[in-house]
């Protein structure tokens, strides 16, 4: 993708950002009064967990997949506004002599609304830094993404969650990439849930995610 696909991708991330954080800023009222579990609620916007998943990628039309692991901690700053904190180790090619490595650490805030009976759309806006390695060589790159989606309530202790999720990192070779894709989390009890996802990118790799969702 070019330079100003890269420009109009970030200012409309940015806007929509803006513009949803703005409303679920509009009624914030004390951060003690607001900040925490949702009563009857069992979705993850809002909500301070943890995330621990694997992710195996099949790489289209390459004869090795990768495995991808990322640990990530959600914290609620106000009503309608999460940060995030993640780590994701990703490695391509295990055993076939080609071995690459990528560490990426990132934060990001999530401005997300409850308006809504239907749903709870969310926007998000990131960053971070990502260092690789192949075959002895060393790479690295500062990183960013924009993502958007809707989480679903769809029965009282599982949700499902839709996104379009945009990264990139300016400085590596193939840095860029749209991802599309679903999650949903089924909660075994109030502090531990189970997670599956499916996710393509615009590679057409797919992503098969299993995890865990566990409440501090």
């Amino acid at each position: 993708m070019n330079t100003s696909l890269h420009l109009k991708s970030m200012l409309l991330a940015s806007a929509l950002a803006l513009g949803l954080g703005a409303t679920a800023r509009a009624d914030v009222e004390p951060l003690a009064d607001k900040v925490g579990p949702v009563a009857g609620s069992q979705g993850l916007l809002g909500q301070v967990y943890g995330t621990l998943t694997y992710d195996y990628v099949d790489l289209d039309g390459a004869a090795t997949h990768a495995d991808s692991y990322t640990l990530m901690s959600n914290q609620p700053l106000a009503f309608g506004l999460d940060g995030i904190l993640g780590y994701n180790f990703t490695q391509w090619g295990a055993g076939s002599g080609g071995r690459v490595n990528q560490n990426t650490l990132s934060g990001a805030i999530r401005a997300f609304s409850t308006s809504y009976n239907w749903g709870k759309p969310y926007v998000e806006a990131g960053v971070g830094y990502t260092w690789v390695r192949a075959s002895g060589a060393k790479d690295n790159s500062f990183v960013w993404e924009t993502a958007a989606g809707v989480e679903f309530q769809v029965l009282p202790r599982a949700t499902v969650t839709p996104f379009i999720q945009y990264t990139d990192a300016p400085d590596l070779a193939g840095g860029s990439k749209w991802n599309f894709g679903a999650k949903a989390s089924y909660w075994i009890d109030a502090q531990w849930a189970v997670m599956v996802g499916l996710a393509r990118d615009d590679s057409h790799n797919t992503a098969f995610t299993v995890g865990t969702n566990f409440r501090f």
